[in-house]
């Protein structure tokens, strides 16, 4: 898109760019009519062709220029004019957040936890006021934070990936959302809601605790899967002072099931600001108050006869109804991790039907081809020892990978639970299943649980949560898993996955689930 400095679009005369992204260029400009300074985003051509766009666009700009909250930038205006589309904002003196953080890194220096604390729950507050409106950010992310020169802190960019998203989607630089910021529900397809606003204050948070965002990787396709499907990496690890308190926060405002976040994102912005409190008050004398100023002493008694009367109205109502306290809630217990190390039972179901059959029950390596010739690995865990009495938080199944030869085509590897039981001494070509491999939507679970790109060597991290929930109350029996290729693998993709009989424990199977006693 080129430069429109100079020009005058509509009402507006356009001055300096101020900046521009995959969405939108932003420019300073000038209303003559009301005499001031204002910010002009306008939208890149090719996202605004879709024919419902016009729709969308009166409906966002209607929603987003109701919005009147000092931390969300104020929408004045939108409108088409010259075949240009554009929002019409107040104009803001100040640095980005992502500009903050590059300053840091710099001067190669962390932000300080408060300031931290500070920024995130003032966008929480202002989520929340959005939110309440029936307003969903979707794309939060340092670049759409301003500090302003007074040190306000601003959230910009309401409502822009709602009016783009049918064309955006497909654009390869244009993704609905930011990868690094992205909720797994985004990252598979859905249009997300305000449990994913909090979810990307989350990565916020971690990024502005720790220094960096949580996921990283050469393609975004390959971020969006780390969101979907890999273990959190611990905050503290990158940070070791960052209280305990203030992790658990991060933790519970990135929970991969959106059921699991934070309910609002005030209920986020109170955690961490309970969690900062917990950490600062064993180090910091807190200022004392102003004393009040006492009543004149002719005016005391009089307020004793008051008091009077109102024990006497309290006596009276505790004697018609209970009292009612709410309790202080005891701070959570420390997740207990259980680790199951090689599954009871592993097996590979590509077996030959012109050669006699093969129980890989024993094996140590097993081969992952495909798609066109697929291997599908089994592997069904002991879980007696899992109590049933106590939520599970977190289940991430880690495997082994190794190339088979010097080099391989791409390939990806998917995760799905099985719903055939199975026995890896007798299973066969014929036995339990009626076709080669396994039958999806009879064997296996047609939806995948996880989806993982393969790599030269390495572990393979899923996230396997709700799979074991389910398995520990009952609603599916534990069948077990099977990874194979996925159908966009290439067909000449070739990788060992170690099994149970590795001598390496570390090279086996395992099965980190995270539990908690419930209240």
């Amino acid at each position: 898109m080129f430069d429109l400095g100079g020009r005058t679009i509509g009402r507006y005369r356009i001055g300096e760019r101020l900046g521009q992204g995959g969405m939108a260029q932003v420019y300073k400009a000038y209303q003559p009519g009301l005499d001031r300074y204002v910010a002009l985003k306008i939208l890149h051509p090719h996202l605004t062709t879709d024919e419902d766009f016009a729709t969308r666009f009166q409906r966002e700009g209607r929603a987003i220029a109701a919005l009147e909250h000092p931390n969300i930038v104020r929408v004045y205006d939108f409108d088409t004019a010259d075949g240009i589309t554009f929002l019409v904002m107040e104009y803001l003196e100040g640095i980005s957040l992502k500009a903050r953080l590059r300053e840091l890194a710099n001067q190669q220096e962390q932000m300080a936890l408060p300031e931290a604390v500070a920024i995130v729950c003032t966008l929480a507050e202002a989520l929340e006021y959005a939110h309440k409106k029936g307003v969903v950010h979707r794309d939060i992310k340092p670049s759409n934070v301003l500090i302003t020169s007074d040190g306000r802190v601003v959230l910009t960019d309401f409502g822009i990936a709602r009016m783009i998203e049918a064309t955006a989607i497909t654009e390869g630089s244009t993704t609905l959302g930011t990868p690094a910021y992205m909720s797994p529900e985004q990252g598979r397809g859905e249009s997300g809601d305000a449990r994913s606003d909090i979810y990307s204050l989350g990565v916020l948070l971690y990024q502005l605790c720790a220094g960096q965002v949580p996921f990283d990787a050469d393609t975004p396709y390959a971020v969006i899967l780390k969101h979907i499907s890999a273990p959190l990496p611990s905050a503290r690890s990158l940070r070791p002072e960052l209280p305990e308190a203030v992790e658990r926060v991060i933790l519970k405002a990135l929970a991969k099931d959106p059921e699991d976040r934070f309910p609002t994102a005030l209920s986020l912005a109170q955690a961490l600001r309970q969690a900062l409190d917990g950490k600062t008050s064993e180090t910091e004398t807190p200022l004392e108050e102003e004393p009040a100023m006492a009543p004149p002493t002719h005016w005391r008694w009089m307020l004793l006869p008051i008091a009077a009367l109102l024990i006497v109205a309290a006596g009276l109502l505790a004697s018609r109804q209970p009292w009612r306290q709410t309790p202080t809630a005891p701070p959570p217990a420390s997740p207990e991790i259980l680790v199951f190390s090689g599954p009871a039972q592993t097996t590979d179901t590509w077996l030959d039907p012109d050669v006699p059959e093969s129980v890989w029950g024993e094996a140590d390596l097993v081969h992952l081809q495909g798609p066109l010739t697929p291997d599908r690995v089994l592997l069904r865990f002991d879980l007696s020892e899992l109590p049933p009495d106590e939520k599970v938080l977190t289940a991430t199944l880690t495997l082994q990978v190794t190339l088979w030869g010097e080099e391989s085509f791409p390939g990806a590897a998917v995760l799905y639970r099985v719903l055939t039981p199975w026995d890896a001494a007798t299973a066969n070509y014929n036995f339990p299943w009626m076709q080669p491999g396994l039958a999806a939507g009879v064997d296996y679970d047609a939806t995948p649980l996880a989806i993982q790109p393969l790599g030269a060597k390495g572990p393979l991290h899923f996230e396997v949560t709700q799979a074991v929930r389910d398995w520990q109350n009952g609603a599916w029996a534990n069948e077990g898993f099977v990874i194979m290729m996925s159908e966009d693998s290439h067909n000449m993709a070739h990788w060992w996955i170690s099994l149970s009989e590795q001598t390496d424990a570390q090279a086996q199977p395992v099965l980190h689930i995270a539990i908690q006693a419930l209240p």
